[in-house]
């Protein structure tokens, strides 16, 4: 399990009070967590959702590695509520919510999670698939 740390630690990480998301939407992006995720996004920034300030492009990968979120705590992300891998790069303007392996429920493989992830090990695995 992940150890929370006091306050961001990344630089490029501004933390936006109140309504700010409506008014500097090109500048930043809504971040959410599930599960265990989301109380540790809410533990560190103290709110959810977080509004973080994001001057260009980053990875899934690039954003948890500098939110201190371990990738094996990752399986898929949603990106403006469709599913994504790591690899897949986050904008300015996006909404964006880490989920972790073994989120239950029946649409796993529909809403495309088992697809999306194949090259990282927090990915839930079929048996017989390996």
């Amino acid at each position: 399990m992940m150890e929370t740390k006091a306050g961001p630690s990344p630089a490029f990480v501004q933390i936006l009070g109140g309504n700010h998301m409506t008014k500097t939407r090109e500048n930043t992006i809504e971040l959410r967590g599930f599960l265990h995720l989301n109380a540790y996004i809410k533990e560190k920034f103290g709110t959810m959702p977080v509004n973080l300030a994001l001057d260009g492009g980053i990875t899934g990968e690039d954003l948890a590695k500098r939110l201190d979120i371990p990738l094996d705590e990752i399986e898929v992300i949603f990106v403006n509520g469709f599913v994504q891998g790591l690899e897949f790069t986050i904008r300015p303007g996006d909404r964006v919510a880490f989920l972790p392996p073994g989120c239950p429920g029946p649409y796993r493989i529909a809403l495309g999670f088992y697809g999306k992830n194949q090259n990282n090990p927090a990915n839930f695995k079929i048996k017989g698939k390996e």
